[in-house]
């Protein structure tokens, strides 16, 4: 047998252990194995897919990424990429948004940075889900992924009307608070700076004297 025959069972039977622990939960020995199996052919499309879906299902996004951009590198119809890099960036657009906040709260008291990181994270999967049905003609879930970008889309509606209206505000209080700050700096600048005093001149001291004297003839 082969050196590339050998390669190939190992391959095969490390990414079938894969997916027995990714079944099991056992999300992490699932990624050892497969990262195994990519030390013995490190271009196996399907090796880097299922890699990307254990790195999404930890909500590591950038890993599953990484791993997703390989793979349409390798292959750039293989739709599965694109549907699961659009339910990454549609992760990630949500966490972005309430970043730091409660889900809860209303738009108009979020960070504007995470409106726009949501705005552009949501427009990401919106085109990685297009681009998935554009490959996956036969594709089933056609009327999900329809309603999974219909509601993106709306989001990023929402979402850039109260970015519109907030920004001139924002932009505002940031010109007023810096203004303060100056102002603030130029006060505590002039309170330290020391009073200057006027050096007298022992030359012209002498010389005022010496007017005030009569001087003998």
């Amino acid at each position: 047998m082969t050196t590339a025959c050998v390669n190939n069972f190992a391959i095969k039977e490390l990414n079938n252990k894969a997916d027995d622990y990714l079944n099991k939960g056992d999300t992490e020995t699932a990624i050892c194995r497969l990262k195994s199996s990519l030390d013995l052919d490190a271009e196996v499309l399907e090796t880097h897919y299922k890699l990307a879906v254990a790195y999404n299902n930890l909500r590591r996004y950038d890993e599953s990424i990484e791993e997703l951009n390989k793979v349409i590198a390798l292959d750039n119809e293989y739709f599965l990429a694109f549907y699961t890099m659009g339910n990454v960036k549609e992760k990630m657009a949500y966490e972005a948004l309430y970043k730091n906040f409660d889900e809860n709260t209303s738009y108009y008291d979020l960070a504007l940075d995470n409106l726009s990181d949501f705005s552009n994270l949501a427009q990401e999967a919106v085109e990685a889900y297009n681009q998935y049905l554009i490959r996956d003609v036969k594709a089933t879930d056609t009327t999900e992924v329809n309603s999974k970008i219909t509601e993106l889309n709306s989001k990023i509606k929402e979402v850039g009307v109260v970015y519109d209206k907030r920004i001139p505000k924002d932009e505002i209080k940031s010109e007023e608070k810096k203004f303060r700050n100056k102002r603030n700096k130029e006060s505590i600048e002039q309170a330290e700076a020391p009073v200057e005093q006027t050096e007298t001149n022992s030359d012209s001291k002498d010389n005022s004297l010496t007017d005030l004297v009569d001087t003998p003839s």
